[in-house]
Parts: C-alpha cells; sequence; structure tokens
C-alpha cells in the first residue's frame, strides 16, 4: 500500500537513510528478528517517525529488497555494455556483487510479504536478473570462453556458491571483501573456463 504523503527532497534523503539503515540491520538479524525501533534507534528518529515513510516492517523490507536489486540492475546495465567476453562479465559482476550490502536478504524474502503490493517488483526483478546471467553462460558458450553445460544450472550452482560466500564472510569480516577476489575469479575459473588448465 503506497504512503499518501508527499516526499519532499529532504524526506527523500531521510527515507533513503532508513532505507540503507534497514538493509544492514535486516542483514544482521533477518527479518524476523528485527524491530523496527533497531532502525530508528540507528538513526536517532522516534519510532512514529518512520510511520511516515512506511505503513510496516514488511513494507521497509520490500523497499529494501528493491534497493539491492537497483544496485544490481545498474551493476549488470554497465557490465553488459562492455566489449569483455562473459567469463570476464561474471568475474566482473561477482566481484563488484559481493560488496552490495545485504545481498543475503535476496534469499530470505518471505512468502507471508507475497501480498504486499511491491512484491511483484522483487519477482520481476529477479527473473530478469536470472535470464541476463543465464544469458552470459549461453552467449559465453558460443564465443568459447566457458565450457559447455546447461547454462541455468552453472548460473544456479554458481548463484548459490557466492550467497554461501557473502554470508560467510559477512559474518567474518564486515569491511572489505577485496581480499577474496582472487580466490573468486579463481573459483570461477575452475569450474567455468575452457582456458582453465586442470592438470596437475
Amino acid at each position: 500500500m503506497d504512503v499518501p504523503n508527499k516526499i519532499t527532497p529532504k524526506r527523500e534523503k531521510k527515507k533513503d537513510a532508513i532505507i540503507e539503515s534497514a538493509v544492514v540491520i535486516f542483514a544482521a538479524h533477518g527479518y524476523h528478528n528485527t524491530r523496527l525501533e533497531q532502525i530508528t534507534d540507528a538513526l536517532h528518529l522516534t519510532d512514529k517517525s518512520i510511520y511516515y515513510y512506511f505503513n510496516s516492517k514488511g513494507d521497509l523490507f520490500i523497499e529494501a529488497i528493491l534497493s539491492i536489486q537497483a544496485q544490481l540492475n545498474q551493476l549488470i546495465k554497465s557490465i553488459d555494455a562492455k566489449d569483455y567476453d562473459h567469463l570476464i562479465k561474471i568475474k566482473k559482476y561477482t566481484n563488484h556483487a559481493m560488496s552490495i550490502n545485504g545481498l543475503t536478504l535476496l534469499m530470505q524474502l518471505p512468502k507471508s510479504l507475497a501480498d504486499f503490493a511491491r512484491y511483484h517488483e522483487i519477482k520481476a526483478n529477479e527473473e530478469d536478473q536470472y535470464k541476463v546471467w543465464g544469458g552470459w553462460f549461453r552467449k559465453g558458450q558460443l564465443e568459447g570462453s566457458i565450457i559447455q553445460g546447461n547454462p541455468s544450472e552453472q548460473r544456479n550452482f554458481l548463484f548459490g556458491s557466492l550467497f554461501y560466500l557473502h554470508r560467510w564472510y559477512s559474518i567474518k569480516d564486515s569491511a572489505t571483501y577485496d581480499h577474496i577476489q582472487p580466490f573468486i575469479e579463481n573459483m570461477i575459473d575452475r569450474m567455468y573456463s575452457t582456458k582453465y588448465n586442470k592438470t596437475i
């Protein structure tokens, strides 16, 4: 349900700050274990002020997911515009996506939110992003940078692996993922590159 209040530039900035704070706290505690007071306390706001922008915790969670997806959409667009082979596109995407706050929330979307107004946008974004990933694997096979196989299965396997790594390193190191990027690139080469030397 849309909030009828008029959002001025100042209030838009505050709304964005609430969403950013929500992403961090939802990622740390999960949807069910997060209280709205945790988000408002982090921003030194009153508990009631959050309802000017969001009708409920569910509405805020959906906005947080959409903000993460928007970052991924922009990343896909910028990488897809480059003249890289598709294995390189996958490497660049994964390296940058790993640094996005709250990435694991995309795997934790409660079914109880399915009736919320903007839930369908999340599922549409998810489907579009899956199609792009699958397309990169398929085109990589055609150009010869990626080994043969089922593009959807290759995409899903890497997708799941990256979410596991993101969750693990979110717990161990919330500051930077730079130190594991070489490992991720090597992992992608070992799994998918036609040029990877598999002899020992």
